[in-house]
């Protein structure tokens, strides 16, 4: 149960700690006192959604801060405490501090946690129902949800089914490195011949790519090519003015001298060693200008080439080595596939006996959910009829086209059942989808009965009711009030209400007051005592502070109230 919420800085809280006691705890308050904010707050600080918009105006942070004690340790509490390396305990004490800057810290006993870990605890601790249960019960895509959470037995079948269903995805990716089986294995052998084909074809060199751009632009500048090394071949030794014969008359002058000094002697071999230099230079001239001469031809190719190397680049990598390493490992992959039969032989014969097991237990799981169904039926027809749908009739329906031969394109970890809750809240009418004809009230009345269905299964949870009572009033709005007065026998209740049919059934009774001081407004949460609660509830019935007539219709109400919790088991 939870047994203190400490709040600051939530919408208009400042500050508030509440203390709150097992049984039925009711919240009310005039509208707009700010009951919400309590139930925002709880739901902050169990991980739902926080924006800036929470925190109080002229504040940077909001906190809150739960506190639970356990009567027994569940063993989904203590996988999650063994999952932060904590000793289970059975007080739990959950904080969450956010801020304008968006910093967002949450801590489970003092050790930080993620709000993933946080949000996985809070569902084995509090089961809230508001208004967006009626959103999800509007959606037939949660039906299979709603039953699952009355078997402990389809949890553990759709466990067995998720490990299944790993090993069958398992198994198919290896029959997809070998290529599949039947025409799909012929196609990939097709594609594999295609590729190495055409790969090989080319006879690719290393190089050959930057080889054949450079004479592709030796191509296009072989005019400018020309002309410059023919002007450099002149200089170099074209006449009696070029370099060379400068340099070899030089370096006869100097070997006339060679044997006055040493400094003489080193010029001279300085002035060989360059003249030998320029002499291999005037040779690759020489040898560049006897290639220049390109013919159309021979462009053509080698634009051809460039072309068709950028495309096998396109379709197999970047370079050519990549080109050249696609093409072994395609040869590798077509080796497997021309001798893999015997595997795909084997993982075939494993994937038919996995999808035959696969089937067996979504049977199992139907098998189950029908019987959950029924039991569910029974139970919230009795239960509606308590509520004052007495003519109520409900089916879970089962739409399913699952069979052995196609259940792995209708199979997910849920299972393949297809189902859909119907109802009718009128004797002599036919059930219908619940989604297209339950009304408000009704449907607050289905949630109200769905939770007192499912109770023993959360024994340990605590049950928020928000504003349970949308859209009823009068006898109905008592019956609710019985109901959740039931469920508190069994689980603590956290209710925000504006019915005094249902506030009358409370154990501890808190009121919101919205004040304003210096132009600021604030809530403000105060327990009530007897005398108090007996003024709220003549509150709540709409008659005045100091009305007698009011006050006793209040003490009635409680008193009732009282005999009736008292003949409860």
């Amino acid at each position: 149960m939870i047994s203190s919420l400490k709040i600051n800085n939530i919408a208009l809280i400042e500050s508030s700690l509440i203390n709150f006691n097992s049984g039925f705890n009711v919240l009310t308050g005039e509208t707009g006192a700010g009951k919400s904010i309590i139930i925002d707050s709880l739901n902050f600080v169990l991980g739902a959604k926080a924006d800036k918009t929470l925190i109080k105006s002229g504040k940077d942070y909001a906190k809150v801060e739960v506190v639970f004690e356990l009567n027994n340790i569940s063993n989904e509490i203590k996988s999650f405490f063994d999952s932060v390396f904590l000793e289970p305990e059975n007080t739990i004490i959950i904080s969450r501090y956010y801020n304008l800057n968006g910093k967002n810290e949450c801590r489970v006993n003092g050790e930080a946690v993620t709000l993933a870990m946080l949000k996985k605890l809070a569902s084995c601790l509090v089961d809230i129902f508001g208004q967006h249960d009626n959103v999800a019960l509007l959606d037939v895509k949660n039906h299979i949800k709603f039953v699952d959470a009355l078997s402990n037995k389809i949890e553990n079948l759709k466990v067995n089914l998720s490990e299944q269903l790993s090993q069958l995805k398992e198994i198919n990716n290896q029959i997809t490195s070998l290529g599949g089986v039947g025409e799909d294995k012929q196609k990939n052998i097709n594609l594999l011949e295609y590729e190495i084909n055409e790969i090989e074809a080319f006879n690719l060199k290393e190089n050959e790519d930057v080889e054949l751009e450079n004479k592709h632009k030796m191509f296009i500048n072989s005019e400018k090519l020309k002309t410059n090394l023919q002007e450099i071949l002149s200089n170099l030794n074209g006449s009696e003015l070029s370099v060379n014969s400068k340099l070899k008359s030089s370096s006869y002058n100097f070997n006339q001298i060679s044997n006055c000094s040493e400094d003489i002697l080193n010029l001279k071999n300085r002035l060989d060693t360059c003249m030998y230099d320029l002499l291999d230079i005037s040779e690759t001239v020489s040898d560049l200008l006897n290639s220049t001469d390109f013919s159309e031809e021979e462009l053509d190719q080698v634009m051809e080439r460039l072309d068709a190397i950028k495309d096998l680049k396109r379709k197999y990598g970047k370079t050519i080595p990549d080109i050249l390493a696609y093409l072994q490992s395609a040869k590798e992959k077509l080796n497997n596939l021309l001798n893999s039969d015997e595997k795909l032989k084997d993982l075939v014969i494993r994937k038919n006996a996995l999808l035959s097991q696969i089937y067996n237990v979504c049977v199992d799981l139907t098998n189950e959910r029908k019987k959950v169904g029924e039991t569910l039926s029974k139970k919230l027809v009795l239960e509606l009829s308590d509520l004052g749908i007495k003519n109520a009739s409900f089916v879970v329906n089962f739409n399913n086209s699952y069979n052995i031969d196609n259940i792995e394109t209708k199979v997910g970890l849920t299972g393949a059942d297809n189902l859909e809750f119907l109802f009718s809240a009128n004797s002599g009418v036919e059930v219908r989808p619940l989604t297209k004809i339950i009304s408000g009230g009704e449907m607050s009345r289905f949630m109200l009965a769905f939770k007192c269905v499912c109770r023993d299964n959360n024994a340990e949870k605590t049950m928020v009711f928000d504003e349970i009572d949308a859209g009823i009033g009068g006898l109905i709005g008592l019956e609710i009030g019985k109901k959740i007065a039931n469920i508190s026998k069994t689980n603590q209740v956290l209710c925000v209400t504006h019915l005094a049919q249902i506030a009358t059934f409370a154990d501890s009774h808190f009121k919101i007051e919205k004040t304003v001081d210096n132009f600021i407004t604030s809530s403000n949460v105060f327990a009530l005592n007897s005398e108090n609660v007996v003024k709220e509830i003549a509150r709540m019935i709409g008659s005045k502070s100091d009305s007698e007539y009011g006050l006793l219709n209040a003490k009635e109400l409680l008193s009732n109230a009282i005999a009736f919790k008292n003949k409860l088991v």
